[in-house]
């Protein structure tokens, strides 16, 4: 397994729910083929920088890339947190 503390950004497509279908990262595009899991966490809710809210998806590719990736639920960005091997 790969860890990317920091996330890594990536640009997500995704379907009429906000679920991923599709994402763009490092030069190639990945279709999504399964969502094997879906969770919102918060976290540091106690900090003085504030709570950090995200929403993780772990999903293979039709590629056969299984990854955890996920949203910023502040920003709208999206990162991929971990590569699975």
């Amino acid at each position: 397994m790969r860890q990317y503390s920091n996330g890594d950004p990536l640009r997500v497509h995704v379907d009429a729910h906000g679920c991923p279908v599709a994402f763009n990262w490092h030069g190639g595009t990945y279709r999504v083929a399964t969502v094997e899991d879906v969770r919102e966490t918060r976290l540091d809710w106690w900090s003085s920088n504030g709570e950090v809210r995200r929403r993780y998806y772990v999903v293979t590719t039709q590629q056969e890339l299984i990854c955890e990736i996920y949203q910023d639920l502040t920003t709208g960005q999206w990162f991929v947190g971990r590569l699975y091997d």
